[in-house]
């Protein structure tokens, strides 16, 4: 398997609503999956979440997708090695926390998952959390 399946993008997205209730008070989120080439594959805005949470949320897993790592990481590069975020030529991507790729055993990135609509530090937790939450 080269990309996460439909099946497994659509889990992604009801985990990330329950951790919504769960873990974040019911603060309402919104969750994207990418594929490995950081096309969309599932979004869903919980009722309440910014308009803003969008279209951050699915540059979030686009950027982590194709970059191959978090996109607090990518933020922490640029701000480390000050570059700009344009040089890396995609006009999606962002450097905001909250995007997180998902890998296989084999260490192959099949996909990302993303959340927006939280803190940026919670962002990225959550994410993470969804990360690990199906085995790929």
């Amino acid at each position: 398997m080269n990309d996460i399946s439909t099946a497994d993008a659509m889990q992604y997205l009801e985990n990330g609503i329950g951790l919504s209730a769960e873990r974040y008070s019911g603060r309402p989120l919104s969750v994207a999956t990418c594929d490995r080439n950081g096309d969309l594959m599932s979004f869903a805005r919980v009722n309440g979440a910014k308009l803003l949470t969008v279209e951050l949320t699915q540059r979030k897993a686009r950027t982590s997708a194709r970059m191959g790592c978090t996109t607090r990481a990518l933020g922490e590069r640029v701000v480390r090695e000050n570059l700009d975020l344009a040089w890396f030529g995609d006009d999606h991507f962002t450097a905001l926390p909250g995007g997180v790729p998902l890998v296989n055993a084999e260490g192959v990135v099949l996909g990302s998952v993303a959340v927006g609509g939280l803190s940026a530090t919670e962002d990225h937790e959550c994410a993470e959390l969804l990360s690990v939450s199906i085995a790929l």
